[in-house]
C-alpha cells in the first residue's frame, strides 16, 4: 500500500508534501537547503534592523560580525540583504536601494573597493576613474539611492595590505560612513579584530557581535530537529538523540556550515541506500573530512 503524506508525522508540511517525490526531487530539495532562524542568527538580524532604522546623525553606529569561517555569517548577511531588495517600480526614475552588500577587496585597495559598490549598484563608470572621482560617484548613488547600510563582508581582508595601506583603507570606511550618513555592517573572521583594533576610532565606532562554534548542547539538539523536520526522509532519525547529536558534532566540529553539509549528505545517502532514515552507524561511517583535516586531505 503506497504511504501517504499524513503517515509523516516527523516531518513539516512542506516536507511532508515532497516525501512523496522522486528520489532525484528529493535530493535536489535537500541539497538547495533552507533558511535556519537560530537564535543567534536572528539576534544579529534584529540588531542590524536597528541599524538600519537608526535616525541619520553625524555618527552613525556601525557592527563588527566575527566568527570562524563556515559558521553562518554570509548567510545571516545574505538573508538581511533579502529582506530588504532594491524597489525595482519600473514607473520610478531612481531604484531605491536601502542596503548593499559588498565583499572586501582581497587587498586593502580603495578604488577596487569603490569600484564593487559601483558594480552592485549597476551603475556605469570610467574604467580610468580616478578614486576621488569613483568616490565622489559612490557619494551621489548614495544619496539618490536612498542607501541606509552598506555591507561588507570578508573585512578581514584588510590585514593583507601593508600598515599604510590598511589605516588608508579604514580612513576611506570612516570618511564614506561620516559624509553618507550610511551605517556600516563589516564583517569577517576573527583577524578582523586585528583589522580594527589597531585603530581607537575604528573599534570605537563598530561594535562586535560574535557567532561562536556550537555547543554540544540543547540548542545544538534543537537545530538538528529542525533539520531533520524539514528533510523528506521516510523515516524518522531522532537525529536529538544524545550518541547521534554528539556523533554529529564531533565529525562538523561545531561549526555550522560543515553540520549542515554533513546533515545533507547523510540525507542523501539515507535516500540512495533505501534506509530512509539517518543512523549513528552512517553518521560515523559516511565518509567524510572534517574541516580541520582537509588541508592534510589534500596533500596526500
Amino acid at each position: 500500500m503506497k504511504t501517504t503524506t499524513n503517515d509523516y508525522s516527523h516531518l513539516n508540511e512542506t516536507a511532508k508534501v515532497l516525501a512523496e517525490r522522486s528520489d532525484e526531487e528529493r535530493i535536489y530539495a535537500i541539497r538547495e537547503g533552507t533558511w535556519l532562524g537560530y537564535k543567534d542568527a536572528k539576534r544579529i538580524l534584529a540588531k542590524m534592523e536597528d541599524l538600519l532604522n537608526y535616525p541619520r546623525i553625524t555618527r552613525m553606529p556601525n557592527m563588527l560580525l566575527v566568527a570562524p569561517s563556515f559558521n553562518g555569517k554570509t548567510s545571516i548577511l545574505q538573508r538581511f540583504l533579502s529582506l530588504h531588495q532594491p524597489d525595482l517600480d519600473p514607473t520610478n526614475e531612481i531604484t531605491i536601494c536601502p542596503v548593499i552588500m559588498v565583499e572586501s577587496p582581497p587587498k586593502p585597495d580603495i578604488s577596487d573597493f569603490y569600484t564593487r559598490i559601483l558594480d552592485v549598484l549597476m551603475t556605469p563608470y570610467k574604467p580610468t576613474a580616478s578614486v576621488s572621482e569613483k568616490y565622489s560617484q559612490v557619494k551621489r548613488l548614495f544619496r539618490q539611492m536612498e542607501v541606509k547600510m552598506l555591507i561588507v563582508d570578508e573585512i578581514h581582508h584588510l590585514i593583507a595590505g601593508s600598515l599604510n595601506r590598511q589605516q588608508e583603507f579604514r580612513n576611506a570606511l570612516k570618511s564614506l560612513g561620516n559624509e553618507t550618513m550610511v551605517t556600516i555592517v563589516a564583517a569577517g573572521i576573527e583577524d578582523a579584530y586585528n583589522a580594527f583594533n589597531t585603530d581607537p576610532q575604528m573599534s570605537s565606532r563598530f561594535t562586535p557581535e560574535e557567532l561562536p562554534l556550537w555547543k554540544a548542547n540543547n540548542e545544538f539538539g534543537s537545530l538538528l530537529a529542525t533539520l531533520e523536520m524539514r528533510m523528506p526522509l521516510r523515516q524518522a532519525s531522532n537525529l536529538k538523540e544524545p550518541a547521534t547529536m554528539l556523533a554529529i558534532h564531533t565529525r562538523s566540529e561545531g561549526t555550522l556550515g560543515d553540520m549542515c553539509d554533513l546533515v545533507k549528505e547523510l540525507a542523501v545517502d539515507a535516500i540512495r541506500s533505501k534506509e530512509e532514515r539517518i543512523t549513528l552507524e552512517r553518521v560515523n561511517g559516511l565518509q567524510w573530512v572534517p574541516p580541520s583535516k582537509r588541508k592534510q586531505y589534500r596533500r596526500h
